[in-house]
């Protein structure tokens, strides 16, 4: 791990077990952030943004998950949003955007799921229907990372004709729900919601792509490259448990996952520092499903180092535990999800 990020990994680190619960991210987190310029990793220079290198950006998401699992999803979706508002054609929408999401002072997430891997049969979760000077949003967003938090959603509908909408949609908008957060086995700090809409009026002014057959570059919202960096970050901090509890023979044990882990590790950055880390999806499926079951087995390993202790609810062991189980389903396809249990066997 980059010794870069040591400083935000610890602050992060000191502050993760509290947050698990606190559903409010600690100002301490929130200065280590500011610091480390994480606000600016994904936006352009020309808005205010300060983009980092690829392999330096998945360091920088490998040492957040390391510290924190519920600020690297809240940051993750974030930043999704912010590379989704870059992309876009639309000059005035990202003129007035992107420069607030660089300093902070405007938050933003993504509700697009339903255009990815949730409510896949069946009718669209979330429909579009053209209306003087721009759009009518009727449905839901599945799940929504730190929707209460936010002014912008970034979301995705179908309209009558099968085309896609892709929108930035302001949750002050007057039919906008964003239900209770869900109650999490992991991550309940992230206030993951389900959002309604009733009738919600969106200007043309806040689209950002469409209409159009698929307004999304992949078939997941989330990069299978940050999804597996973060994963090496979070059994970083599950070896580091193990590393406190380890005696005796149990050291030849944790060496033996520590070099499993780092071999896993120059997989995961070498693929993604390669030149077809954008286009061998089997490759990009192979390492998902690689990093879910190293996650899946050390999850039964931290708790088995950690004995009873490891159960105790203000301990780090359990919260890893939990958070190691999200991966088995974050933007996880079919075919990913497949892979995972095949290995279990």
């Amino acid at each position: 791990m980059s010794s870069e990020f040591d400083a935000l990994r610890q602050t992060l680190a000191k502050n993760a077990t509290r947050y698990d619960r606190a559903g409010a991210w600690p100002t301490e987190s929130l200065v280590a952030l500011e610091q480390a310029g994480a606000w600016k990793w994904v936006i352009p220079s020309r808005y205010g943004g300060h983009e980092r290198e690829a392999i330096s950006h998945l360091e920088g998401y490998e040492a957040i998950a390391a510290g924190c699992m519920s600020t690297l999803l809240i940051l993750a979706n974030r930043d999704g949003a912010c590379e989704l508002i870059a992309a876009c054609d639309n000059e005035p929408l990202k003129s007035e955007l992107l420069p607030a999401l660089a300093e902070n002072s405007v938050m933003a997430t993504v509700g697009i799921s339903q255009l990815t891997t949730s409510h896949q049969s069946g009718p669209p979760a979330l429909t579009a229907s053209p209306a003087d000077g721009g759009f009518v949003l009727d449905g839901f967003m599945p799940w929504v990372t730190s929707a209460e938090k936010c002014q912008y959603l970034v979301t995705g509908a179908i309209l009558p004709d099968g085309n896609q909408l892709l929108v930035a949609a302001p949750t002050s908008a007057p039919g906008m729900q964003i239900e209770p957060p869900m109650e999490l086995m992991a991550m309940q700090g992230t206030l993951t919601s389900l959002v309604r809409c009733r009738q919600v009026f969106v200007e043309k002014r806040v689209v950002l792509r469409g209409p159009a057959p698929r307004v999304l570059a992949t078939k997941s919202g989330v990069k299978p490259s940050l999804v597996a960096a973060s994963g090496v970050g979070l059994a970083s901090a599950m070896l580091e448990i193990m590393g406190r509890c380890a005696t005796g023979s149990w050291t030849r044990t944790l060496e033996r996952w520590t070099s499993r882990h780092s071999e896993l590790r120059r997989t995961v950055f070498g693929f993604a520092a390669s030149p077809d880390a954008k286009t061998n999806d089997a490759e990009k499926t192979r390492i998902r499903i690689l990093v879910n079951d190293l996650l899946a087995r050390l999850a039964a390993a931290v708790l088995t180092f950690s004995k009873g202790s490891g159960l105790l609810r203000d301990q780090d062991a359990q919260r890893l535990v939990r958070e190691a189980m999200f991966f088995q389903v974050w933007a996880a396809p079919e075919d990913v999800r497949a892979g995972t249990v095949a290995m279990l066997l």
